[in-house]
């Protein structure tokens, strides 16, 4: 493949990555934007390799372990979440989190 044909894939992909984010957030503007922050905040944890929270195995299931409290937390108590249980019952929304960090956590060790 010329480099002309790749920057012109990598181009459309582009555009359509970003009109993909425009119609999320016009959908659903506040469970985009919390997904939006999860996704930066994972790649700053990715990026920077040299950071303290990769010095020890402990350190890394314990960010992982709030990362998916946090990503459990969005899609269950966002008010335009697809999948908002804990609107209309936050007694089980407030344990699908619990056990959605429990399984990370017990996973990841």
């Amino acid at each position: 493949m010329d480099r002309v044909a790749a920057m012109a894939i990598m181009f459309f992909m582009s555009l359509l990555t970003l009109l993909l984010f425009l119609a999320l957030f016009a959908r659903s503007p506040i469970f985009s934007s919390l997904s939006l922050a999860l996704l930066y905040t994972l790649y700053l944890f990715l990026a920077n390799e040299k950071a303290g929270v990769h010095n020890a195995q402990e350190f890394e299931n314990r960010f992982w372990t709030v990362f998916a409290l946090m990503a459990g937390s969005t899609a269950m108590f966002a008010t335009d979440s697809p999948v908002a249980i804990g609107l209309w019952s936050p007694s089980i929304g407030f344990l699908v989190v619990l056990s959605f960090g429990w399984a990370v956590h017990a996973w990841d060790r």
